[in-house]
């Protein structure tokens, strides 16, 4: 019944979703169900939901988004967002290419959520190559994604390396197939056809190389803060946000109304929401024992390194949990069956699909948020992109 009621309840938000309910609102409904049919009953999970937004980690995620969407906001509304894309068209000579470097690069960093940095970026772009919504949130989310297969600085990838003891550049080599192949898909499926607009056919010079420096620094000195100096993340944000507001000239008097009005509070309640949900769905005593029963099935070995991280990436909507639950129990048959090397790969690729692919993967959702575009248009621009990791992920096994 508790697991019946964990898949209802991604059904129910996803509908819900559909019919324009918030996010926030359709998680918590999520939420109430998963208890409910878990036999937690209303005063536990009013209990788990108050726990599980006291903890530390709740707190820096809810004051990461709203400063991460404050500063996206308040850099569009004084101009620097729209600065910064002029001076990246003139050094890139590419408006198409700035729009896939412009997520590919912030997604480097690692920031939780960080697609809402992007995403006004992207949006300002696209209005060019006047792209629908679920195209540019489509853009937004794979190219910064899609580096992910080869990206040792994952937490996911240093954890699957550690415990299989494959190197990490053999894990890079095996899984560089499948990022080519997304990206070039990503590509071909949303920008080839689309004209690129060059907004100037003069060269770019160093005075724009320091004024792009110079209008990008609330981004790149509150990444550099929090990813170089360990600095926390909303304490780097809000120096981020002075800095915009200085570039920005406003005045004193004038600073209050612009951060209310820039506020993005359904984003913040959907980062609540996420926290919620997770807290409620740890207490589903059925997945553990579901997991092992999967393994005595009799299935082919090779099609449980990919279902099940596939599965729990797309429940927890963290491919570090799907590695961290599934490879204790696939590692020893992976030893048996002489297939460290495949079930590395394919684990934590697929793990890392069902995180993306997941409606309660952040990223979607400030991305849906931020283009207040449905989620299921933007499932179907994934069409391409999955194809060519299912024909790369095919090509792989064939050569192991």
């Amino acid at each position: 019944m508790d697991l019946l009621g964990l898949a209802f309840s991604f059904v129910a938000i996803i509908f819900l979703v559909q019919r324009k309910v918030h996010l926030y609102l359709a998680l918590l409904i999520g939420a109430v169900l998963v208890g409910l049919t878990s036999g937690q009953g209303l005063l536990r999970l009013i209990q788990i939901s108050a726990s599980a937004l006291v903890e530390p980690a709740a707190i820096d995620l809810m004051l990461a988004l709203g400063l991460i969407s404050l500063l996206g906001a308040v850099m569009q509304e004084l101009g620097l967002l729209a600065r910064m894309v002029e001076l990246l068209q003139i050094v890139l000579r590419s408006t198409k290419l700035t729009i896939m470097l412009v997520p590919s690069i912030i997604g480097s960093l690692l920031v939780t959520g960080g697609a809402i940095l992007s995403a006004p970026t992207v949006r300002e772009l696209g209005a060019e190559l006047e792209l629908p919504p679920e195209r540019l949130s489509a853009i937004n989310l794979l190219f910064r994604h899609g580096w992910y297969f080869v990206y040792p600085l994952m937490p996911a990838f240093v954890l699957i390396t550690s415990i299989t003891g494959v190197k990490i550049s053999t894990l890079i080599a095996w899984q560089l197939p499948l990022a080519v192949a997304v990206l070039v898909a990503g590509y071909y499926s949303y920008l080839h056809k689309v004209p690129d607009h060059i907004p100037t056919a003069r060269r770019a010079t160093r005075r724009d190389i320091y004024e792009l420096l110079k209008f990008t620094s609330p981004m790149w000195v509150s990444l550099t803060l929090t990813v170089a100096l360990d600095i926390p993340l909303p304490v780097a944000l809000l120096v981020g946000l002075v800095l915009a507001l200085y570039l920005g000239g406003v005045p004193l008097d004038g600073i209050s109304r612009l951060l209310y009005r820039s506020l993005n509070f359904p984003i913040i309640a959907s980062g609540a929401s996420i926290m919620i949900f997770k807290a409620v769905t740890v207490q589903v005593a059925s997945l553990p024992p579901l997991i092992e029963q999967l393994l005595r099935t009799g299935l082919p070995p090779q099609a449980l390194f990919i279902i099940l991280p596939l599965l729990v990436g797309f429940f927890s909507s963290s491919n570090t949990s799907a590695i961290a639950l599934t490879m204790p129990l696939l590692f020893p048959i992976m030893v048996a069956t002489d297939l460290v090397v495949f079930g590395t790969v394919a684990a934590y690729s697929s793990s890392l699909v069902g995180y993306f692919a997941s409606p309660l993967h952040l990223c979607q959702v400030v991305t849906l948020a931020h283009f207040e575009c449905k989620i299921m248009p933007l499932y179907r621009e994934y069409k391409w992109p999955l194809v060519a990791v299912l024909i790369a992920m095919a090509g792989i096994s064939l050569a192991m």
